[in-house]
């Protein structure tokens, strides 16, 4: 079998993308790995050019990497676009008449991923929230073949949270059936959730039957938790009313019960301005990061569990 073919997808503004495919010539899925869609997430990129450097043997099908999918945020190490600011995790479709970061999701979203059967996009947390190690999957009745649920159930991750509805521009959302991780790593880079990441991807490759089950990794220790909430970090998460200093009383990943304290926002002289406390009984999945908070930001998450089989 041929091995890793590699091209370059020349973009203006000297942006563009490094796009490896590995063919095994029969027919079967193809599959479509991103990593560095936000620019300081480290993790992703390297288990991305490690996938796209592995001597792998496929069965069927066709597996496609893009290791740096937004290389002007890579380089400045930065979550967003120095050209424009763009943020191109909310900028799929896209569009060759916009700004480069939504002529990047155009491009990324006209010659790799268009017929794709399914994406991983590899996220971390990074600087802005705390969120535990997870693949997420969208449940709306569009992944007619349960692709998505499926990848997310073997990745090997901590939770597999699933989402009802799809949030606007994001990679997911381009796609019938996609996963993606997040890992509470806002730096330096972790080496082992590299690992964890080239690991759950050759898993899910070995449970799609693109390579051989031999040749990935154990299944996880112990079966992920399931849990289902919106999700969305832009609107879902509890916001804050007052202008303060965050300060979470939770862990990410812990779990809490119907009325507890998650956090407050207190001014700096201590005083107590805003109580967070859990709608249900959950798990923590996101909590912001930085302390700093105005009116309208997204403050922390619980989740609950999934109980559809």
């Amino acid at each position: 079998m041929p091995g890793w073919t590699r091209s370059r997808v020349a973009l203006p503004e000297n942006q563009g993308f490094d796009r490896c495919r590995l063919d095994s010539g029969r027919p079967g899925l193809r599959v479509v790995v991103f990593g560095g869609t936000h620019g300081d997430e480290t993790e992703g990129v390297l288990a991305a050019n490690r996938l796209a450097n592995a001597e792998l043997t496929l069965l069927s099908g066709i597996l496609e990497v893009v290791p740096i999918v937004h290389e002007a945020a890579y380089y400045n190490d930065t979550r967003t676009s120095p050209l424009d600011g763009g943020n191109l995790a909310r900028a799929f479709p896209g569009d060759p008449e916009d700004r480069p970061t939504g002529r990047l999701a155009h491009a990324l979203h006209t010659r790799v991923l268009a017929g794709a059967d399914l994406l991983i996009d590899l996220h971390t947390s990074g600087q802005t929230y705390d969120i535990p190690f997870l693949a997420g999957y969208i449940d709306d009745g569009r992944d007619k073949k349960g692709l998505g649920k499926r990848a997310a159930r073997v990745f090997g991750a901590d939770f597999v949270w699933r989402h009802a509805d799809r949030a606007p521009g994001r990679t997911l959302s381009d796609m019938d059936a996609a996963i993606y991780t997040e890992a509470p790593l806002p730096g330096p880079t972790d080496a082992a959730f590299v690992d964890k990441y080239y690991d759950g991807v050759l898993r899910v490759l070995a449970e799609l039957g693109l390579i051989d089950r031999s040749a990935a990794p154990k299944p996880a220790p112990r079966p992920a938790q399931r849990i289902v909430s919106g999700g969305d970090v832009d609107k879902d998460l509890q916001p804050a009313t007052t202008t303060g200093l965050f300060i979470p009383t939770v862990r990410h990943s812990e779990k809490v019960a119907r009325g507890q304290l998650l956090g407050r926002v207190i001014d700096i002289a201590g005083k107590v301005l805003e109580e967070l406390r859990s709608p249900h009984d959950g798990w923590v999945v996101v909590l912001k990061r930085r302390p700093h908070v105005k009116p309208g930001d997204q403050l922390v998450s619980v989740a609950v569990a999934d109980n559809r089989t």
